[in-house]
């Protein structure tokens, strides 16, 4: 199928292994910028775009929107203009993404998800950048569709929205619509439409424009190898981690990790000790906390429900061991982030 601009589109009605090769970012690109959006991840896009324009025989157009056309405030404060308002805009583009940051869901209004319905209806692909994917799926624009999020609001993704297919790809196009878990991974999602577009020769020149040493694929971890984020090599280390990663809600036993790698709980023990001066109890707890952190923050889960999702038996008992880690109890760590992002809201002095 050929859009407007003499472009190539996914089909609708493309089987999912077919779906899987095929990088399509219809011309022209709408972006709407919610507020406190993040950077990284729409520069990385739409620098991606403006290098590939350098070498590509057909140009990528593109504009800045935002929901009431006045200039947007990133997540670090910075004013970004834009040139038209959201709402405003009566000719459907070929793509619309969104960029999100802190507490997209925010915005996800009615009048919000029924221009993008309409706008969906009239072949326009749909897509997510950052936080993004949690607006959408809120309006059940991601329902029946593989989806990636960034790493960090995986978990609650996964509890909440469970009509989408997640992964945790750097990116991931599925028929019409187009997700991606932001940071430089915008660079590689644009990269490869570029590929399927113009060919692989334009890409890797664009690539080589900005320094990129190479294309990753869409499939590629978004986290560091279990190797460099705790600076170990031992493989049977290594994997009692990635076990321990794996099997949060429900936790392994030392023992069983231990016989899993074929060592002796005391082996697995001094193992733990010597590589990362913790035993691997603690080490496995903290896992769970930073898990239990997450989804603190990023969802709307009940302290009770994010206690169970993250292994722990009771209520009580993790609301303990959370302030011992982090200062403050669940609730407290969701009432401050909660006067982080409304400051409106705030009592006043």
């Amino acid at each position: 199928m050929i859009d407007s601009q003499g472009l190539p589109r996914a089909r609708l009605g493309a089987k999912r292994d077919e779906v899987s090769t095929t990088f399509t970012l219809p011309n022209p690109i709408s972006f709407l910028l919610l507020p406190e959006f993040t950077s990284i991840a729409l520069f990385s896009v739409v620098e991606a775009l403006r290098v590939a324009n350098r070498y590509a025989p057909r140009k990528y157009e593109w504009n800045l929107t935002s929901l009431d056309g006045k200039s947007v405030q990133d997540c670090n404060g910075i004013d970004i203009c834009v040139s038209d308002n959201f709402f405003d805009m009566t000719e459907a583009p070929a793509t619309i993404i969104v960029v999100g940051g802190t507490a997209p869901d925010r915005f996800g209004t009615n009048e919000l998800f029924s221009k993008l319905r309409w706008f969906s209806s009239q072949g326009t692909f749909l897509g997510a950048l950052d936080t993004a994917q949690q607006m959408l799926a809120l309006g059940g624009l991601l329902d029946g569709y593989r989806v990636t999020v960034h790493w960090e609001n995986a978990s609650a993704f996964r509890e909440r929205f469970r009509k989408s297919e997640m992964t945790l790809n750097l990116f991931e196009f599925d028929r019409n619509r187009v997700t991606c878990a932001g940071g430089t991974a915008g660079i590689d999602m644009v990269l490869h439409a570029v590929e399927a577009e113009h060919g692989r020769d334009v890409a890797i020149r664009a690539a080589e424009h900005f320094m990129h040493e190479r294309i990753r694929n869409g499939s590629e971890r978004q986290r560091l190898k279990t190797t460099d984020r705790w600076d170990i090599h031992h493989n049977k280390l290594v994997k009692s981690i990635e076990m321990m990663e794996a099997e949060i809600e429900e936790p392994l036993s030392t023992a069983e990790l231990a016989a899993a790698v074929c060592l002796s709980p005391r082996q697995l023990s001094r193992l733990f000790k010597e590589h990362l001066q913790i035993s691997p109890g603690q080490f496995y707890l903290e896992l769970r906390l930073d898990r239990a952190h997450e989804m603190v923050l990023h969802s709307e889960m009940s302290v009770n429900a994010i206690a169970f999702a993250c292994g722990f038996q009771s209520q009580s008992h993790f609301s303990r061991v959370y302030r011992e880690k982090f200062g403050v109890s669940p609730r407290q760590t969701r009432t401050r982030s909660a006067k982080r992002q409304y400051p409106a809201m705030q009592a006043p002095n």
